[in-house]
């Protein structure tokens, strides 16, 4: 068969205009089998040309102007089973009009910043679909060698973000290496099945030590399941965001009953209620007591809440199961909401208590959800699935390490490529190399304020 480079075609003829430059290329030798039924036959001998066709396709740009190739293709008769079959050419993209260099050029830069797929098919004069494919081929490989490699300490968290057909917001699982600051993975969903799935998949999983997480069950679940020994903790951040979200209740249901100009002042410090306290300034606090005092069930439930963050001040595990015990005796029976919230932290007591043996929290992985709710306010309009490959390796946050694969590697190889046949390697072999890709929180940022994203 046929497989040449296009520096082993010959060159007929070629012009060039203000706009491209064009050349005619036939190749020099004959294909040696059939690409239908795979036949071959002897070095003396050649197949019968059936006809020639003229195949135009675009090449990688050349000083600023577009390439285009013509390419005298011939078919051949296979004498074994009888059908004709078109001559093979490596240096082409199969089923695109497009080489294979130019077809990888554009798959890299598709991936890249805010490139798009119409701005990379009209540089170089291809169609939005030829653009896509060659932007899946270009991640699905980038997928294909990337291994997950287990940090020692784990964060897991998700982000609700809206799905183009679906009503409602839908979780994202987000896996972060939190003493690198770094994001391991972005999936969707949020399931106990998924997280077990990405777990197993990083290599030395065994050797997690430490879990931060939300009050989230499957995700303890999920840990206990695959890493019995890792430590779980329960970021104080959630268990001070659900009691913001009791007291952003309360104060909903109170201004639902309010005049209009109740309402407006009240609405006011909505912000002010779930701030932290010693961050407001004094015309802030003033604003907020005003508010508080002209209702008694909000102003508790404030209280309590600030109570609760009393908790996390202290220095010692000791003083904070001390802290918290005072914090349940003030919680009056009336106060419903909050009770709750203490229900809920004396089912999970020791995950939320080990936040004090070694200060673990999960702010980064928040960190990364906010960067991903930003791009999505800007509205930047990407899909799931292309927003996840360009923050995982389009932007300058992106960290590429080598890491040897441990087990068997699929290789497609050259010949069985055509039959999506695949061959197998040793470990050690050139081809056992893949990659961990690790994209750092801070430099994802400032990517998006750049402009990157």
């Amino acid at each position: 068969m046929n497989v040449l480079d296009l520096e082993e075609f010959e060159v007929l003829e070629g012009y060039d205009s203000e706009e491209y430059y064009k050349f005619v290329v036939e190749a020099k030798e004959p294909p040696t089998f059939c690409t239908l039924c795979g036949s071959f036959i002897e070095e003396c001998q050649q197949y019968k040309v059936h006809d020639k066709r003229v195949r135009t396709v675009a090449d990688v740009d050349l000083r600023g102007k577009k390439v285009i190739i013509d390419i005298i293709q011939k078919r051949y008769k296979c004498p074994n089973c009888g059908d004709k079959f078109t001559e093979y050419f490596k240096s082409i993209a199969r089923n695109d009009r497009v080489t294979q260099r130019l077809f990888k050029r554009m798959g890299e830069d598709s991936v890249k910043g805010k490139n798009t797929f119409k701005s990379i098919a009209e540089q170089h004069g291809v169609t939005d679909t030829t653009v896509k494919r060659a932007f899946w081929g270009h991640v699905d490989e980038l997928y294909r060698n990337r291994v997950l490699i287990a940090p020692r300490v784990l964060g897991i968290d998700e982000v609700y973000l809206h799905e183009e057909g679906i009503k409602r917001k839908q979780p994202f699982a987000v896996f972060t290496d939190l003493e690198s600051n770094e994001i391991i993975e972005f999936l969707a969903g949020n399931s106990k099945e998924l997280v077990v799935e990405v777990i197993k998949s990083m290599k030395g999983y065994e050797n997690i030590e430490i879990v931060a997480m939300d009050m989230n069950s499957g995700y303890r679940s999920a840990v206990n399941e695959t890493i019995p020994n890792a430590y779980c903790v329960v970021d104080h951040f959630h268990v001070i965001q659900k009691a913001n979200m009791y007291l952003n209740d309360i104060r909903a249901k109170i201004q639902a009953k309010l005049t209009t100009g109740e309402k407006k002042e009240l609405f006011k410090v909505r912000g002010l209620i779930t701030s932290n306290r010693e961050d407001l300034d004094e015309e802030a606090l003033f604003k907020l007591d005003t508010e508080l005092e002209k209702y008694e069930r909000l102003h508790t439930a404030y209280w309590i809440k600030e109570g609760l963050r009393e908790v996390y001040k202290q220095s010692t595990k000791y003083d904070a199961y001390q802290q918290f015990f005072k914090w349940e005796q003030s919680i009056p029976k009336e106060a419903k909401e909050m009770k709750k919230v203490q229900r809920m932290i004396n089912r999970i007591k020791p995950e939320v208590f080990a936040y004090f043996d070694g200060r673990i929290t999960n702010a980064y992985t928040e960190s990364f959800n906010n960067v991903i709710k930003r791009i999505v306010r800007l509205g930047v309009g990407y899909s799931y699935d292309v927003l996840r490959a360009k923050i995982l390796f389009g932007t300058k946050a992106t960290k590429v390490k080598k890491a040897k694969d441990m087990k068997w590697t699929r290789i497609f190889n050259e010949l069985n490529h055509i039959d999506k046949g695949v061959i197998w390697t040793h470990p050690d072999s050139e081809y056992a190399e893949n990659y961990s890709y690790r994209v750092n929180i801070d430099d994802l940022l400032q990517a998006i304020e750049e402009g990157e994203i």
